[in-house]
């Protein structure tokens, strides 16, 4: 059995030892030498050690976190969603702002006077197929068989009202028909009918001699006194023109210039102007691309030249670019 007051010395010594050469080491630098020798030697060793204990001590102290990682990410999954939800919203809005503006712009140039309405439900009505529902009704000044109008033209007509709501034939059902004008110079009248839930109209012309093409422009023929029809709406354009074939009557068919699938702001004209300017309302066509025509001219004094083209007087050595604009007319 070891003596215990052996041991203390020592250990006494040894603590003495220890503050003697931290001391020493403190005031004098002596010991850096011996330090760096240390450390070269036994550094390597100390950081193999940090590299291996390290990414497990990390990992322990990982697992005490985990309930603050799982917040975080619930909470940054909500902000994600928060923000879609905005996103969309906004694109909403923009949408709506659209519509508003564009349909402000067609009842102004109109002169019409209207009540805006938004589209609150799609359905079949009242015997039509083709159908929506506004909220606006009799309490706004709406009442049956009045015009109802986009941004982008000619929607359908009131059928059915009430105080607070009315329904209107949408222009494409089945059972749709509506006075129509060229927006030629021929001003020739036809019929324009729906086509069910298709994306086309019917036209049909019974002036024979007037040529259809595709490409012109159709608007509303005001139906008369108490009619549904008010005069100028934009209707669409014409897309496809049936062949002639002895028939008294053509028919074509018609791109209607509203998108019956995506309506939310409309207006229901209540009154219209006596005279309206025609075409005045329609949408602008594509400007067409001026085409370059290459004029030759003679130039004086031209001679061949040896194992190419013969040339005369009369002909060209130089070539000038005029630019010219043919008239088209897009669909």
């Amino acid at each position: 059995m070891r003596n215990p007051r052996r041991a203390r010395l020592i250990l006494t010594l040894l603590l003495l030892s220890s503050f003697t050469l931290i001391t020493l080491d403190y005031r004098s630098g002596a010991l850096g030498g011996v330090r760096r020798a240390a450390s070269t030697v036994f550094g390597p060793i100390e950081d193999g050690i940090d590299d291996v204990v390290h990414p497990i001590g990390s990992w322990f102290s990982s697992l005490g976190h985990l309930g603050s990682y799982k917040h975080e990410n619930e909470q940054l999954h909500r902000k994600v969603a928060q923000l879609q939800t905005e996103l969309r919203l906004t694109a909403t809005e923009r949408n709506e702002y659209l519509q508003e503006q564009k349909l402000l712009h067609l009842a102004g140039l109109g002169q019409y006077t209207s009540v805006a309405a938004r589209v609150t439900a799609y359905g079949a009505a009242f015997g039509f197929e083709s159908t929506v529902a506004i909220d606006r009704g009799t309490d706004n000044g709406i009442t049956k068989n009045e015009t109802v109008i986009s941004g982008a033209g000619l929607v359908g007509r009131v059928v059915e009202v009430g105080p607070t709501t009315a329904t209107v034939q949408l222009a494409n059902d089945s059972a749709f028909t509506a006075g129509g004008r060229l927006s030629t110079g021929t001003l020739a009248v036809g019929e324009v009918s729906g086509n069910g839930r298709g994306k086309q109209m019917g036209l049909t012309l019974l002036d024979n001699t007037v040529r259809l093409a595709v490409g012109q422009s159709l608007v509303t023929f005001a139906s008369g006194p108490g009619g549904p029809f008010v005069p100028e709406v934009p209707i669409g354009r014409i897309t496809h023109v049936a062949p002639a074939s002895g028939q008294l009557a053509q028919t074509a068919s018609v791109a209607p210039f509203v998108n019956f699938g995506s309506l939310d702001v409309v207006a229901v004209v209540v009154a219209a102007p006596k005279t309206i300017k025609h075409d005045s309302l329609l949408p602008a066509s594509p400007t067409p691309a001026p085409t370059v025509t290459v004029t030759v001219t003679a130039s004086p004094g031209a001679h061949p030249t040896p194992g190419g083209p013969q040339t005369s007087p009369a002909s060209s050595s130089t070539a000038t670019a005029t630019p010219t604009t043919r008239a088209t007319t897009s669909p």
